[in-house]
């Protein structure tokens, strides 16, 4: 009898048919397609701003006039379209990538590092869960790849990489509704340990004097501000992180034996 023809043989690395998926493999599965959508988004995006420059360059060409002033020929001016592409595609990017920048339809990361190198605010929760009723817990921010490859901390699939919220009451999956104590406080993300509510006007009138802000408040009618370039940058930063995060790790971890061949 050969090496693995006793009764009891099974092939390394099978699975049954039938067997279901893991979350671990689905989660991965739809990460590969969240990243690979950012990437092929990413590429539309240079796309359209290559088009913006071919435009404009043979408008300027055909009609012999830069648009919106006379035209001058000079040392500087593109001998061929292809350098005038490779010369203006950049900059016009920006401005392409910037304006994509304000859909709330992409996927999102944090990119603040290692969440145990993070120290936590000198916030004593625990003390002012009866008063402020963790309410930092109903707020919305986005997980690290770090959190996706534990597994532990739950992801919205719909927003990803969006914290996954209850319809009920808005808080995290995670968090306690009758006594608001975090159910994964060992491993919670890095935005949830450097958050400092001290400050803020969404759950303190005053921290000092222990006087939370109403539960239910007016959204505010200031405008949200942010540097679209930098968050277009931002977001090719994340999309290269997950990117090259999902190719360092392996779906499998240790050897699985299958059914018998």
């Amino acid at each position: 009898m050969g090496v693995g023809d006793s009764e009891d043989a099974r092939t390394f690395g099978t699975a049954a048919p039938d067997s279901p998926v893991t979350r671990a493999d689905f989660e991965r599965a739809l990460r590969a397609i969240n990243t690979n959508n950012m990437l092929l988004r990413d590429q539309v995006l240079q796309l359209a701003a290559q088009v913006v420059v071919l435009t404009e360059e043979l408008t300027r060409r055909l009609d012999g006039v830069e648009p919106g002033q006379p035209w001058t020929p000079t040392e500087a001016t593109p001998a061929t379209i292809e350098e005038a592409l490779a010369r203006a595609t950049p900059d016009v990017l920006h401005v392409v990538r910037g304006n994509d920048a304000r859909s709330t339809s992409g996927t999102s990361f944090d990119l603040g590092g290692d969440k145990y190198d993070e120290l936590p605010a000198d916030v004593p929760c625990g003390e002012l869960l009866p008063l402020c009723h963790a309410r930092c817990c109903a707020m919305r921010f986005s997980l690290s790849t770090q959190d996706l490859d534990e597994g532990i901390i739950r992801w919205d699939y719909g927003q990803p990489y969006v914290i996954r919220q209850r319809g009920s009451d808005g808080y995290c999956v995670h968090n306690d509704p009758d006594t608001r104590f975090c159910t994964v406080r060992e491993a919670r993300p890095r935005v949830c340990r450097s958050y400092d509510c001290r400050d803020d006007a969404r759950v303190w009138l005053d921290y000092e004097a222990r006087i939370p802000a109403p539960l239910t408040s007016e959204p505010s009618e200031e405008p949200v501000t942010f540097d679209l370039l930098a968050r277009a940058r931002t977001r090719t930063t994340a999309v290269m992180v997950e990117h090259l995060g999902l190719g360092a790790t392996y779906p499998d971890q240790e050897p699985k034996r299958g059914p018998k061949p």
